[in-house]
């Protein structure tokens, strides 16, 4: 494995395993069990919103995880609001805290209320969208071999950059970014010339995001330790 870049809630990196392999762990992302709010009591509602669209946005809402939450454990988050302007994710209150401050529920006039429990219990992507804890996609890194008399618009044409000059020759600059989409192929099919060639490689770029309640990388180590976990169970039921 090889880190491309890293964010806050977003890493990039290659490795060199199989497309079903990438793509089992990226299917148990949704079996790591997350917070998430699954029922809302609406007591006083001013706002222009619906109960039922508050209640929606609310839910999905990421919940920072919290170990000591688990099925049987019910939390409550309570959310008043009396003040004039939007209502923020930041007014949600309890031993529970939300992954970002600043997501807008509703807005409020002078004197118009919200009061709201919401109910947090923790759940699997499976179950609900609202309990997925991210994203993970992936692609072929390619290998592009080029001939001499490469059209120089490939240069423009490719919208991820590929491709760069130097001097007066086309050359690969950052073949990983490549998508393909084939863009370059296509002019060269109007020139009537066979000037590129995209070779997929055994390497994927894998990227993976975080909604928030969980890091990227416990995300992936979560993910994997459970598809270890599952294959376990299988081979021990094969082998009785």
């Amino acid at each position: 494995m090889e880190l491309i870049s890293k964010k806050e809630n977003q890493m990039i990196f290659t490795a060199e395993i199989e497309e079903s392999l990438a793509n089992a762990i990226r299917r148990y992302i949704n079996q790591i069990p997350v917070l998430a709010v699954d029922e809302v009591e609406i007591s006083k509602n001013d706002s222009p919103l619906y109960d039922e669209t508050i209640a929606h946005r609310i839910g999905l809402i990421p919940i920072k995880i919290d170990k000591t939450a688990n099925t049987k454990i019910i939390s409550k988050l309570k959310l008043d609001a009396k003040e004039e302007g939007m209502v923020y994710s930041d007014k949600l209150k309890g031993n529970l805290k939300v992954a970002y401050e600043k997501i807008p529920i509703t807005t409020l006039n002078k004197g118009q209320e919200l009061n709201i429990v919401a109910i947090v219990k923790r759940g699997k992507g499976e179950e609900h969208a609202k309990f997925s804890p991210g994203l993970m996609f992936y692609r072929n890194i390619v290998d592009i071999k080029l001939d001499k008399d490469c059209p120089k618009e490939v240069v423009d044409i490719c919208p991820k950059k590929v491709f760069a000059f130097k001097g007066d020759k086309v050359v690969v600059k950052d073949s990983s970014k490549c998508d393909m989409c084939e863009a370059c192929i296509e002019v060269c099919r109007k020139h009537k010339k066979n000037s590129i060639k995209i070779i997929p490689t055994k390497k994927l770029v894998i990227e993976l995001e975080s909604f928030g309640q969980i890091n990227v990388e416990n995300i992936l180590k979560e993910s994997v330790e459970i598809l270890k976990k599952d294959l376990a169970d299988i081979s021990k039921k094969i082998n009785k």
